[in-house]
């Protein structure tokens, strides 16, 4: 129980639903927030996740969290092999320290603190001033690609890649249109640490994301500011000395679409249409993403009228609403896969749910490809 001015008698709960659980709000008068969000309905909870009640702000912590790949930080395996590498050392390091109370240990030992001295003098010598890590790729521009092993890769400087200490650059070409970036992120835990440029100059910032990735993060990028030739994205870390915070991007995406003649009649009738889908959102898994199609084609019969009618905003306001639903039923769908086949040890499972998952998505959405590699996944290791 906590006892705050601005905290409700019944505020919020967390609820246990067979080894998932579920932050729900229960009509409190100030909100609940997670991860500095304000909760709108029931979402699941993730091991690091920050829940705010009023003015209190309390962390989410699993004692035997199972963490897989990209959604979290460690894995089972790895948690065993840290278990089984630390009674190795302790082994090793108990005959090790016999030997050392030898004479010839002695004199071995002291050889090893020379040798190793030298050479970390060498080392020092040949690195500059500042000059912290060899393999810091900051300063050299990634080629964009729509391919698997450009998309499926983590930059930034944490567990899955530590050669982008301060920032992420990424090279593409401009094809006309509007050109959104789509990504995830990891790690910014300080408001306005990690900026996005455009061709030099800042057009936003990377959100607040805490102990967790958060997926789907979309920025338009601004027309004027785009050439009809190579252009380049840059995602900075401003905040942190170099090497000594960790923040990671991931599944970067510039989706570009060409812009339809203006037709507010038309707008109006595949706004009715996409509404209607997402009011049937739970009759088919399927009416999501007919709904974001949906919206998206009115937003774009829209976007050339010189002056925008209150349904532009509204279909934006849409746009937001449900690729935010998609994005929550992919976390989700992973989450439960995960705990299926690493806490359950139950693949089987852990596919039924994978193929559930993707009913919601199209082919071209980069949540379908997500989920589609983690099946293939499970297919090569079966």
């Amino acid at each position: 129980m906590l006892v705050e001015p601005g905290i409700s008698r019944n505020h919020a709960r967390v609820a246990d639903d067979h080894g998932v659980f579920m932050l729900e709000d229960l009509g409190s008068a100030n909100g609940t927030r997670l991860n500095g969000e304000k909760l709108a309905e029931a979402e699941v909870l993730r091991d690091g996740d920050y829940i705010t009640l009023a003015q209190v702000t309390l962390q989410f912590s699993l004692l035997d969290a199972t963490r897989g790949e990209i959604t979290s930080q460690t894995s089972l395996p790895e948690v065993e092999l840290k278990a089984a590498d630390a009674a190795t050392r302790t082994k090793t390091l108990s005959g090790l320290g016999r030997h050392l109370r030898t004479w010839r240990g002695k004199v071995i030992l002291a050889l090893c603190v020379v040798v190793l001295g030298v050479a970390g003098l060498a080392i020092r010598a040949r690195l500059r001033p500042g000059q912290a890590k060899l393999f810091d790729q900051s300063d050299v521009p990634l080629v964009y690609s729509d391919e698997t092993d450009f998309f499926s890769k983590p930059y930034g400087y944490g567990k899955y890649d530590q050669s982008h200490l301060v920032q992420v650059m990424v090279d593409f070409e401009y094809l006309g249109g509007r050109a959104t970036l789509q990504y995830g992120a990891w790690g910014v835990d300080k408001v306005g640490e990690v900026t996005i440029l455009l061709n030099g100059e800042s057009v936003g910032q990377i959100p607040l994301t805490m102990g967790r990735w958060v997926y789907g993060l979309k920025l338009v990028l601004p027309r004027d500011k785009l050439r009809r030739r190579t252009n380049r994205v840059v995602f900075r870390n401003t905040l942190n000395p170099r090497a000594r915070d960790s923040w990671e991007v991931c599944y970067v995406q510039i989706l570009q679409e060409a812009i339809p003649p203006a037709d507010a009649k038309e707008a109006r009738h595949q706004f009715e249409l996409a509404k209607k889908a997402w009011e049937d959102r739970e009759i088919e898994p399927g009416n999501l993403s007919t709904a974001l199609v949906g919206f998206r084609k009115a937003r774009d019969l829209l976007e050339l009228l010189p002056e925008k009618p209150e349904l532009y905003q509204e279909t934006l306001d849409f746009i937001d609403k449900v690729d935010a639903a998609l994005t929550r039923k992919f976390e989700d769908g992973l989450f439960s896969a995960r705990r299926a086949e690493k806490l359950d040890g139950d693949p089987s499972k852990a596919r039924v749910v994978l193929l559930n998952t993707l009913n919601y998505f199209r082919k071209d959405d980069f949540r379908y490809r997500e989920v589609q590699r983690y099946l293939d996944n499970l297919a090569e290791a079966q």
